[in-house]
């Protein structure tokens, strides 16, 4: 039953009811469903601040990319492209693979500079081989990735594999150009001069 109400007489004569208003609302107690209203409320909210917090990400990771793909058009390649000139005119050679990620082989974006120490490249280009550069974006540690090789037909130190990592922020076409030069230093294994 519900809350006892009370009765006041009026000045007029007649009777004026004052109900409880708890008596009117049902009792949560009383309603086993009452919190499926609530629980929906908290899921909708979760949802909510899940799809806010994927679209940060995903805001994030494009902003990466962004900065990733203008370093490359205006420092790295420009640096590659004036090695690869300096190369080709001193009887060297080499090629510039870019990968836009997304493939089987190669999930993130990529810029390579294949280089040969004399002639063109012969054939497909290969890591115990050629010397290279390579840069590949690393979104989830917002960095560039650099992997590199010197190993140039039985010469160089053999060194191939992670060299490191580069802020976008830092990455000038001097950097990659001091880069390439002592790639091709070891390589050719000569000192500096």
């Amino acid at each position: 039953m519900g809350a006892p109400s009370t009765s006041i007489a009026a000045s007029d004569g007649q009777v004026a009811v004052d109900v409880d208003p708890l008596a009117q609302a049902p009792a949560i107690d009383s309603d086993p469903l009452a919190e499926i209203g609530a629980l929906l409320a908290a899921l909708k909210a979760r949802d909510v601040e899940s799809a806010e917090d994927a679209a940060h990400i995903l805001e994030g990771r494009q902003t990466f990319l962004d900065e990733f793909h203008a370093v490359c058009e205006v420092q790295v390649r420009p640096a590659m492209e004036a090695v690869l000139e300096r190369l080709n005119h001193e009887g060297g050679g080499g090629l510039i693979e870019e990968h836009p990620g997304g493939e089987p082989r190669v999930s993130t974006p990529r810029l390579t500079l294949w280089m040969s120490l004399q002639g063109p490249v012969d054939g497909e280009p290969r890591i115990d081989r050629n010397p290279f550069l390579q840069l590949d974006a690393d979104v989830a540690g917002r960095a560039i990735r650099l992997t590199e090789g010197d190993s140039w037909h039985g010469t160089g130190s053999g060194h191939s594999g992670r060299a490191g990592t580069w802020e976008p922020a830092d990455v000038t076409r001097s950097l990659v150009v001091d880069e390439l030069v002592e790639i091709v230093r070891r390589a050719a294994r000569v000192s500096p001069a």
